[in-house]
C-alpha cells in the first residue's frame, strides 16, 4: 500500500506530506526524545552506584505521547524494541536502587540518639 500511496496524485495533501520524509522524521524525533531520557536515567544510576552525591532533580513533565497517526516504519521496530528493553532495563534498575534506598534508611534509623543519653561511669583500675 506504501507505494500506491506514495504515487497516487489524488492524495490528500497531508497523505502526501507524509511521504516526503515527515513521517520517518517525526519517528526518529520521537525514538531520540525516548533515547535521551532513558540515557539520563543510565548516567543517574551509574553516578549513584559510583558513590556520586545526585542531588534532587526537579519533576519531569509528565509524557505525552507524540500525536503520530501512522505505525511505526518497519526501520524503525529494531531500534524500538531495543528501546524498550533498556526502558525496562532502568525501570528494574531504579527499582532495585529505591529498595535498596529503604532498606539503608531504616538502618541508619536505628543508629539515631537513643531516648535515653548514655552512661558512663568512670573508675580508676
Amino acid at each position: 500500500m506504501r507505494s500506491q500511496e506514495r504515487t497516487s496524485d489524488s492524495a490528500a495533501p497531508a497523505t502526501r506530506q507524509r511521504w516526503d520524509g515527515s513521517w520517518d522524521g517525526s519517528w526518529d524525533a520521537a525514538l531520540r526524545a525516548v533515547e535521551l531520557d532513558v540515557d539520563q536515567a543510565e548516567l543517574l544510576i551509574a553516578r549513584m552506584h559510583d558513590g556520586h552525591e545526585v542531588s534532587p532533580a526537579p519533576p519531569a513533565a509528565d509524557w505525552v505521547a507524540p500525536a503520530l497517526l501512522e505505525p511505526l516504519p518497519v526501520e524503525f521496530a529494531e531500534r524500538a524494541r531495543a528501546l524498550l528493553r533498556r526502558q525496562q532495563d532502568v525501570s528494574r534498575r531504579l527499582a532495585e536502587a529505591m529498595v535498596s534506598a529503604r532498606v539503608q534508611t531504616r538502618a541508619l534509623g536505628r543508629f539515631e540518639e537513643s531516648e535515653r543519653p548514655p552512661v558512663f561511669v568512670d573508675r580508676a583500675l
